[in-house]
């Protein structure tokens, strides 16, 4: 079973953050972020959701490795479709729109 801290270190790493940056967004030190991806330290659940909500993933996923409702959703399936480097445009372009609506 893959640890906790390995899935935030693969899922920040498609995401295209640094430690840095995922550090930055959470608010969390990255001394901190590294040792949770080395499993050298248990996260918070204040830091897990902040870390979650950084990544756009559900706790479900970074907790127990699995996506609930994911296969359900037609966009999920679209972005399957492309190589990573067109997820990660994709993924920003939903992102922009997503908060032009929401302003």
């Amino acid at each position: 079973m893959t640890s906790i801290g390995k899935r935030i270190a693969h899922i920040r790493k498609m995401r295209g953050y640094t430690q840095e940056k995922l550090a930055e967004l959470a608010d969390i030190s990255v001394q901190y972020l590294s040792d949770i991806e080395n499993d050298k330290r248990n996260i918070t659940v204040t830091v897990l959701k902040r870390i979650t909500e950084s990544l756009y993933v559900t706790t479900d996923y970074i907790v127990r490795g699995i996506e609930t409702g994911k296969e359900d959703c037609a966009i999920y399936h679209m972005l399957d479709t492309l190589s990573d480097k067109n997820k990660r445009g994709a993924e920003k372009i939903l992102e922009t729109f997503i908060e032009v609506l929401i302003q």
